[in-house]
């Protein structure tokens, strides 16, 4: 919980995650109709997962940085770090698990052709959106591993 010197610790880490993968899994609920009228269908193939870790990484390399609702921002220091952990923890996998499920129930043509707005990609058909959510979720996995001079996990 404790920051890192500049850097997010890595609650603050999880937090982030939680609030970036949180209106994902709330997008993907919406009726497919919703998201046509409201984004559109892709005219493309969607781009592979290398090809939106290139560009995510890209943007990163411009210096581009989390801003809004996506900023993690812990109230205060818990009194109890291992009920804190826990907690937050279970908000993870409870996030995790909803976009888990509500991914079962799309097919691979509405992946394709129905899109979302990412802060910084632009519009990503659903695919390529939840390549980015695979990829960033990794990408701050391996932070957190570095600051703590932990091997990274190869993406």
């Amino acid at each position: 919980f404790a920051p890192l010197a500049d850097a997010w610790s890595p609650a603050e880490n999880v937090v982030h995650l939680i609030k970036s993968v949180s209106p994902v899994a709330k997008a993907m609920r919406l009726h497919k109709f919703l998201l046509l009228t409201l984004f559109g269908t892709s005219k493309k193939p969607s781009r592979r997962f290398i090809q939106i870790k290139e560009d995510y990484r890209r943007e990163l390399g411009k210096g581009v940085k989390a801003t809004g609702r996506y900023i993690p921002i812990l109230k205060e220091m818990p009194s109890d770090f291992e009920q804190a952990q826990r907690d937050l923890l279970q908000k993870w996998d409870d996030v995790g698990n909803r976009l888990l499920v509500v991914l079962s129930e799309w097919n691979e043509d509405s992946l394709d052709k129905l899109r979302l707005p990412h802060p910084v990609l632009g519009k990503l058909t659903v695919r390529e959106m939840i390549f980015f959510t695979l990829y960033h979720n990794l990408h701050h996995v391996n932070n957190v591993r570095k600051r703590r001079g932990q091997e990274v996990i190869a993406v």
